[in-house]
């Protein structure tokens, strides 16, 4: 991992200053993210009657990649769940409420900081919460006005192929397999529900405070696309053993946790496997793009807890080629619950 940008203590006093929350006492770079430069701050809060200025801990997101659209959704749509009283961060605004920022020539976002930590020992009860939340997710935003696709989506994956070096021809072979599998059911998958969705809760996007879910973090990649699509990469990561293999408890009882909330649908129960090896596929190119480009810029080398290996996802998606666990019936489909 890498802070692809660094930033001196007077560039951030700037921003902080023009955002009235006080005086800078310390910072950090994190080592976690990808595509996006991150720095845990800790402030002063000034004397005001701001609620904003209560908190004293922020995570700064320098936006390495300069998509204003995107940067604007991401925005909207995390005002718009915090007023849906889910569980996330509240973003700093300015005077005239603008809640993207510039620093060192770049666009940013200050939110505040949530308490907990990303879970080391993953349990169902986790993986039931992590459920419950997109469940939750996908149901508060029916009727959200949407408007941005899926930046990773089918035709950035049919282009960034063509990026992977000639030494990675063996990875090429089974992603054009994938990407085959994709269009079909791209073509095919005209009744599956879509919406927002968060499309990277990872572990590391989430925090917990003794066992309860207290916050989700970096919406970066929300976009909209299947809402199937975003239930396949939460268990692809969350319930998944380090050769790659499915834990059918995790697994279970992150789709039980998430059907609390909103029901699957037959459409959705037929693609659920067609799902799953797309979600594997699209982080595997993505991680082997970025282990080709490196940090930019000249960046400070970091060592990630998740190490974001692009092998993971390889042996993932070889397995999910051949095991998966059912997505479970409603219970009041007439056919019964699925065992």
């Amino acid at each position: 991992m890498a802070v692809y940008t660094v930033i001196d203590g007077a560039q951030l006093q700037a921003l902080l200053s023009s955002l009235n929350l006080g005086r800078l006492r310390a910072f950090t770079g994190v080592a976690d993210g990808v595509e996006n430069t991150t720095y845990f701050v800790t402030t002063e809060p000034a004397r005001t009657n701001s609620t904003l200025s209560d908190s004293r801990e922020w995570v700064l997101t320098i936006l390495e990649t300069d998509n204003s659209s995107q940067s604007a959704f991401c925005a909207a749509l995390m005002a718009y769940l915090r007023r849906a009283g889910l569980p996330v961060p509240l973003l700093a605004g300015d005077r005239n409420r603008n809640t993207i920022h510039h620093i060192v020539g770049k666009s940013a976002m200050l939110a505040s900081r949530a308490p907990g930590a990303h879970p080391d020992d993953i349990s169902a009860d986790h993986c039931a919460a992590i459920g419950q939340f997109l469940g939750q997710m996908h149901l508060a935003t029916v009727a959200y006005p949407y408007q941005r696709v899926n930046p990773f989506g089918l035709n950035w994956a049919s282009t960034a192929i063509a990026a992977l070096p000639r030494e990675e021809e063996s990875s090429r072979c089974l992603i054009n397999e994938q990407l085959l599998r994709w269009r079909k059911l791209d073509k095919r998958a005209n009744d599956l529900p879509v919406g927002v969705i968060h499309g990277d809760l990872f572990c590391d996007n989430a925090l917990f405070v003794d066992g309860k879910l207290s916050a989700v973090i970096d919406f970066q990649s929300a976009c909209t696309d299947w809402l199937l699509l975003d239930v396949a990469i939460a268990i692809n990561d969350w319930s998944s053993t380090e050769d790659g293999q499915l834990d059918t408890k995790l697994a279970s009882a992150l789709l039980d946790g998430y059907q609390t909330q909103r029901v699957f649908t037959a459409s959705e129960r037929d693609v659920w496997q067609d799902v799953l090896c797309i979600a594997a596929t699209r982080f595997w190119l993505s991680r082997l793009l970025s282990r080709r480009q490196g940090p930019a810029g000249g960046g400070i080398e970091l060592t990630g807890r998740l190490g974001k290996d692009p092998e993971q996802y390889a042996r993932i998606l070889r397995h999910r080629m051949n095991d998966v666990v059912a997505l479970p019936r409603s219970l009041f489909d007439p056919q019964g619950p699925l065992m």
